[in-house]
């Protein structure tokens, strides 16, 4: 009777050795380097907007993602990875994009204040004549 509990918690114990190992093999998956370029390629992508030096909040949120990318690698986790990769990557672009099109704003607004300046010079050509 003894044997037999001993055998029946030896099966037991066996089993649950043996369950750790398979469970982190199914969480834990290898990250492809096409996941792995994603995520270099939005690390590069939030360096470009960090050079732009403007929308700071889209920034953050590009950084925050890459940290959460991160840590879903170290994790193992390629499904998260991808995500927050591909959404870090967004979020630089864009940053990117926000910087560029205030720069194209304040060249129109330049533009615009050297027609009026133009416009106002003929005005007093005129009147002059």
């Amino acid at each position: 009777m003894l044997a037999r509990k001993f055998s029946l918690w030896w099966m037991v114990f066996g089993a649950l050795l043996s369950i750790p190992p398979f469970v982190g093999s199914i969480q834990a998956q290898e990250i492809s380097p096409a996941r792995e370029q994603e995520f270099n390629d939005a690390r590069t992508a939030l360096q470009a907007a960090q050079a732009e030096k403007s929308a700071p909040e889209t920034v953050k949120q590009a950084q925050d993602l890459l940290v959460t990318a991160e840590k879903a690698r170290s994790s193992g986790d390629d499904v998260k990875f991808a995500q927050a990769s591909r959404l870090a990557r967004a979020y630089a672009e864009l940053a990117k994009a926000v910087a560029e099109l205030k720069s194209e704003e304040e060249k129109l607004t330049a533009t615009h204040e050297e027609l009026q300046k133009a416009k106002a010079e003929i005005d007093r050509l005129k009147k002059s004549q």
